[in-house]
């Protein structure tokens, strides 16, 4: 089987050749995206009513997933699902820039399995799966001459993954980082502050951001604002807002500290991004 380069940052083993809808499960492409050494500032994927399901791991740099009218950071070490009919799009961020694994899969027994398994609103999760995707690539190479053997184990190792998935998720539910996570994801257009999530979860500050950078790799004051400026990313693109009216609506101190802020992360200020994307 012949790894294709699909595009400047993406291989991938292309498995559809072998494909029979009765089967339970299947893996339809095996790839990696590796935009750092390939210096792709302008990966970006994009799906409406996908007809896919794809999971993907960012083993280096960070970026944005969109899905569903919902926004989230994507870090090192997170895992991220793209089920089959969400409308989604993602993209590494340009001064970070990603390398990733992903598979595509089908078959009844995966959309069963994501769905019993996972939370419904559940797209992101900080979790070690190099094992997952490493274990896809090894179970190739053994029967690259053998497709349903390749299947076989495969299934058996999706079905683990997902189980130590849901695992993590239990564990990792009632976390201090996870509810800190959680609290600026569905506030994000307020005003917050560490000290207020702190007090709302009855922990102290230091023990708050040590834990949290632990978990997530940047303090939640970091996190806080990149979530803005996705959000503000999003408005640019998608609403004629000005971007006073959009600086306001995020709650940012003023106008120019929102700019400033927005360049600092993107490297183009509010006006420039508008106008770049519209182009």
């Amino acid at each position: 089987m012949k790894v294709k380069k699909i595009n400047l940052s993406d291989e991938a083993t292309v498995l559809w050749n072998y494909y029979n809808p009765s089967m339970p499960f299947f893996v339809g492409i095996i790839g990696s995206s590796d935009c750092l050494s390939s210096n792709d500032k302008d990966y970006f994927v994009e799906r409406n009513n996908s007809q896919i399901t794809a999971i993907e791991y960012v083993r280096k740099g960070s970026g944005t997933l969109e899905i569903n009218g919902k926004t989230f950071r994507v870090n090192e070490g997170d895992v991220f699902f793209v089920k089959k009919n969400s409308s989604h799009r993602y993209y590494p961020d340009k001064n970070n820039l990603w390398i990733k694994d992903w598979i595509v899969i089908d078959g009844e027994l995966s959309r069963k399995m994501l769905d019993w398994y996972l939370p419904k609103d559940v797209y992101v999760q900080h979790f070690n799966a190099e094992y997952m995707f490493s274990g896809m690539r090894d179970l190739l190479k053994s029967y690259s001459d053998n497709i349903e053997e390749f299947i076989k184990y495969a299934t058996l190792l999706f079905c683990s993954f997902i189980v130590d998935l849901n695992a993590s998720l239990t564990r990792n539910e009632n976390g201090v980082s996870y509810q800190v996570k959680n609290i600026i994801d569905y506030s994000s257009h307020q005003n917050l502050s560490i000290k207020d999530i702190a007090d709302k979860l009855h922990y102290s500050v230091n023990y708050v951001i040590r834990s949290f950078k632990k978990d997530l790799g940047m303090t939640p004051a970091r996190y806080y604002l990149k979530r803005k400026i996705d959000l503000a990313q999003m408005y640019l693109r998608t609403s004629d807002e000005t971007v006073s009216e959009i600086s306001d609506k995020l709650n940012f101190i003023d106008q120019h500290y929102f700019a400033n802020a927005f360049k600092r992360e993107t490297g183009l200020t509010p006006s420039r991004y508008r106008a770049k994307f519209r182009n």
